[in-house]
């Protein structure tokens, strides 16, 4: 039974990944793809999370939603990372050779891009993180992002299904730890809460 499932995963997942060969028809898709796998990368949320915490530094009431994006960020990269550690599942064979697909890990179980992703959809949404742009807009935005993964080949379509349990789960686990985090950056600045 296993083994159907992942012989139709793979399928599934190879018949989807209509960006990653450089002959498809659909070619013309790819450097979008790339734009938003980009726009999902920790590449860009970790900085922005450091620099937006840098600019805010005289007032932690309004670093603290940037700590609280960090710490989600990294708690992201320490789940992600152990699980792939762990159960070490190649990426699909049309990602191989793919000099732009080159990131910080090999491994494609399960998708980081969807973690994260994920992770920001609820936590921008719970938290009016960006509060002059649509929810829908960032719902669409976000989608796109773990669309690319597959599209372009990146992962199977179980990798992105898990790292959406992922995000949902690591978005949890930051809402239900901010007033512990916010406590601790309070008392390590001495603002009484």
């Amino acid at each position: 039974m296993l083994k159907q499932i992942t012989a139709y995963d793979t399928k599934i997942s190879l018949q989807w990944a209509i960006c990653a060969r450089l002959d498809s028809a659909y070619i013309s898709f790819r450097k979008l793809a790339i734009l938003l796998e980009f726009s999902g990368s920790g590449y860009v949320w970790i900085p922005y999370a450091i620099i937006m915490i840098a600019l805010h530094y005289t007032s932690i009431h309004e670093a603290m939603r940037f700590i609280l994006l960090f710490t989600g960020l990294m708690f992201d990269i320490a789940i992600i990372g152990t699980t792939k550690g762990l159960t070490r599942r190649p990426r699909p064979i049309v990602n191989h050779n793919d000099v732009l697909s080159i990131g910080p890990d090999k491994f494609s179980f399960p998708s980081g891009h969807t973690s994260r992703a994920v992770f920001l959809l609820f936590y921008f949404i719970q938290t009016s993180f960006f509060k002059h742009i649509p929810s829908p807009v960032i719902i669409i935005w976000l989608s796109l992002v773990v669309a690319s993964r597959v599209i372009l080949g990146r992962h199977y379509v179980s990798d992105v299904i898990a790292g959406i349990f992922f995000g949902i789960f690591e978005c949890s686990v930051i809402v239900r730890l901010t007033p512990f985090v916010t406590r601790l950056v309070f008392s390590i600045f001495g603002i009484p809460q």
